[in-house]
């Protein structure tokens, strides 16, 4: 179909038409212009994010072994401390005799 074929078939189904064909191309121009861009933009945010989960695994690590020895801590003191309760009790002991 040539384009004279066009312009015809446009004028005999009027102006109102020919806006909306106008219309229709203009929009299209703009979609293909933005949509590459913005389809980019996106594959660039996936790539970031999927950089970042990966990062956070070692932080994971770090923190599970962090709460590991801070949990080794907390019971050596527990268990320093009764050691320290039952050496003043026995103390108590042979100090009053009770």
């Amino acid at each position: 179909m040539s384009w004279a074929e066009v312009l015809k078939s446009l004028s005999f189904w009027g102006p109102g038409m020919v806006i909306a064909g106008t219309m229709v191309a203009a929009l299209y121009k703009l979609a293909d212009k933005y949509l590459g861009e913005f389809i980019k933009a996106q594959q660039g945010q996936a790539s970031s994010l999927a950089a970042l989960a990966q990062g956070t695994e070692g932080l994971r690590d770090s923190v599970q072994g962090f709460v590991a020895g801070d949990n080794r801590e907390h019971r050596e003191m527990i268990i320093l401390l009764k050691c320290v309760t039952e050496k003043l009790e026995r103390i108590e002991e042979q100090v009053y005799g009770c």
